[in-house]
C-alpha cells in the first residue's frame, strides 16, 4: 500500500524533500570526479578547457561586430542620400541661373519644394534660399529668366523677409563694374512688395511661426529695407544709364514708400533731374513730386522742367504713361496762372501733330479737360478770324524754354481744326470737341493710358457702318429694276 502525502508524517515528509547527496552534485563536479577517476592528463585537460573558452570569445567578438555593423551601414546610407541631394541641388541651381526659361522655372520650383520640405530645419532653409537668390544674381541672362516664377514666392511673407535679410551679402561690390549683376540684383528688390495688398493676404511658404516667434515682422522687415538701400547708394558711383534708370524705378515702386528718412533723397533726385534727359529725368521728377506730397519740400522750376519734357521723342519712351500722369496732378489746381497752364495746351496741341495715334488721343482729351478746369483759356477755341497775313501768324514760340514767356495765351486752338481730317477717325472725332459745346464732366485719361493702335484699329474694324439705300425695290434677279436709268440705254439679257 502507497502512502500519499496526506498520510505521511511531517518527519516523512521533510525526509522526502530533502535532496540526496548524489543528486545534489552538479554536473562540473561530476565531470571533474570523472578525470580524476580515469587516467586522462590533467595538462590535455587544460588544453581543451583552453581551446573552448578561445572559441567562446570569438563567438562573442562577432556577435558585437554584427550589432555594431548595423548603425555603421545605416550612416553611410545617410551620408549616401545626403551626397545624392547636395547634387541635385546644385543641378537645380544651374538650371534656376540659366537661359532656358522653362528650365529656369521648373527647377525654381523644385527648389522651393525642396525648402518647404526642410522647413523645420532654420538654417538649412536659410542656406537654400542664399543659394537660390545668388543664382538668380549670377544669372546668365539680365534681367535673369526665373525671376518671373519668383515672383509669386516673393508674395509669401516669410520667403519676403528672410530676401530682404539675404540681400545685403550677396550685393555686388560695385554697380559699374558689374552691370549685369546690379540690374539683376535689382530686379529681385523689384519683387519685393510691401505693399498693403501684399500684407493683406497673409500669405506663407512654409509657415506663419508662433506668435512668440512670428515668420514676418513688419517693421524689421522696414530696417532690413533701409540697410538694402544703403548699400545700394554706396555702391551706385558711376554707373551706366539703364543702371541708374533701374535703380530709380526700384526706389519709387518699392523702397520710398518705407524708408525711415526719405527727405534724404533730395540731392540725388535733384542731381539725376538735372544731369540727366528722358527717363532718368522724368523718373526723378517723379520722386521729387512725391517729396512735394508727403515732405513739403519746394521746387520752384518744377513747371518749367516739366514743360520741357515734352518733345517728340518722348512718345517713344516706355515711360510716357508716367509724364501724362504727373501733367495731369501738377496741372490739377486751378490757382495756376493762365498764361502757364495756356503753354502745356499749345504744347500738346503742336505735338499732337506729329505723334503717334494713341498719343494723339491722350493729348487731345488731356487739352479738354484743362479747358474745362480752367474756363479763361476758353479765349483759344474762340478765336475771330484774321484780317491780314500778320495776324495769321502764330504767336506761340515753342523754341523758348520758359512756358511763361511763350506767348502761348495770344494764340489759338488750329490744330484741333487741323486735326479734324486727320485719317484715323477716333482722332477725327476726338478733335472736333472745339467745333460744339464743351463736355460737362472730365474724360478719364486711366484707359487711355493703357491704349495701343493696335487696339484703336480693332475698335474701328469691329464698327458696323451706316447703310445707305441704294434702291427703292428689292431686286429678285439679276436683272435691273422697273424703270431704272441704266435700260433707258442699255439693254441687259
Amino acid at each position: 500500500m502507497k502512502l500519499t502525502n496526506k498520510s505521511k508524517t511531517p518527519a516523512q515528509l521533510k525526509k522526502a524533500k530533502a535532496p540526496t547527496k548524489h543528486a545534489a552534485i552538479k554536473p562540473k563536479q561530476k565531470a571533474k570526479a570523472a578525470l580524476n577517476k580515469s587516467d586522462v592528463d590533467n595538462k590535455e585537460v587544460e588544453f581543451v578547457a583552453g581551446r573552448l573558452t578561445a572559441k567562446k570569445e570569438q563567438l562573442k567578438g562577432k556577435a558585437k561586430s554584427k550589432t555594431k555593423g548595423q548603425p555603421k551601414g545605416k550612416e553611410t546610407n545617410s551620408k549616401a542620400k545626403a551626397l545624392k541631394l547636395d547634387e541635385t541641388w546644385s543641378l537645380l541651381l544651374t538650371r534656376v541661373g540659366g537661359s532656358s526659361k522653362e528650365e529656369a522655372a521648373a527647377a525654381l520650383k523644385d527648389c522651393m519644394q525642396l525648402i518647404l520640405r526642410d522647413g523645420k530645419n532654420k538654417s538649412l532653409v536659410r542656406d537654400r534660399q542664399r543659394s537660390i537668390l545668388e543664382a538668380l544674381v549670377r544669372s546668365e541672362t539680365t534681367p535673369a529668366v526665373a525671376l518671373t516664377a519668383f515672383e509669386k514666392y516673393a508674395r509669401c511673407l516669410d520667403v519676403l523677409e528672410m530676401t530682404y535679410e539675404l540681400l545685403p551679402d550677396l550685393k555686388p561690390d560695385s554697380f559699374a563694374e558689374s552691370p549685369n549683376q546690379a540690374l539683376n540684383y535689382l530686379g529681385i528688390i523689384n519683387l519685393l512688395d510691401l505693399g498693403k495688398s501684399v500684407l493683406n493676404a497673409k500669405e506663407y511658404h512654409i509657415g506663419a511661426g508662433t506668435k512668440e516667434n512670428p515668420s514676418f515682422d513688419y517693421d524689421r522687415t522696414r530696417q532690413l529695407l533701409n540697410t538694402v538701400w544703403n548699400g545700394i547708394i554706396s555702391s551706385f558711383s558711376g554707373v551706366e544709364e539703364k543702371v541708374h534708370r533701374q535703380v530709380l524705378v526700384v526706389l519709387l515702386e518699392r523702397i520710398l514708400p518705407h524708408l525711415e528718412n526719405p527727405i534724404l533723397l533730395t540731392d540725388f533726385l535733384m542731381d539725376s533731374l538735372h544731369s540727366f534727359e528722358g527717363p532718368i529725368a522724368l523718373l526723378a521728377l517723379q520722386g521729387i513730386f512725391s517729396l512735394m506730397q508727403h515732405q513739403n519740400i519746394t521746387y520752384p522750376d518744377v513747371y518749367v522742367k516739366l514743360y520741357n519734357m515734352f518733345y517728340p521723342r518722348i512718345f517713344y519712351n516706355k515711360y510716357k504713361a508716367r509724364l501724362f500722369y504727373l501733367a495731369d496732378i501738377f496741372l490739377t489746381s486751378t490757382h495756376l496762372p493762365e498764361n502757364l497752364v495756356a503753354a502745356f495746351v499749345k504744347r500738346l496741341a503742336r505735338l499732337c501733330l506729329k505723334s503717334p495715334t494713341e498719343d494723339a488721343i491722350i493729348m487731345i482729351r488731356f487739352i479738354c479737360n484743362l479747358l474745362l478746369r480752367h474756363t479763361g483759356l476758353q479765349c483759344l477755341i474762340c478765336a475771330t478770324a484774321a484780317a491780314s497775313a500778320k495776324e495769321m501768324e502764330d504767336p506761340y514760340d515753342e523754341t523758348v524754354l520758359d512756358p511763361v514767356k511763350s506767348g502761348a495765351l495770344g494764340s489759338s486752338l488750329w490744330e484741333m481744326v487741323l486735326l479734324q481730317k486727320h485719317a484715323v477717325p477716333e482722332v477725327a472725332n476726338a478733335a472736333r470737341f472745339v467745333s460744339k459745346s464743351l463736355p460737362v464732366m472730365e474724360f478719364d485719361l486711366g484707359p487711355l493710358l493703357e491704349m495701343k493702335e493696335c487696339d484703336i484699329f480693332d475698335d474701328e474694324v469691329k464698327k458696323v457702318a451706316k447703310q445707305f439705300m441704294l434702291s427703292y425695290e428689292r431686286p429678285k434677279n439679276f436683272t435691273l429694276p422697273k424703270n431704272d436709268v441704266v435700260t433707258k440705254y442699255f439693254d441687259i439679257l
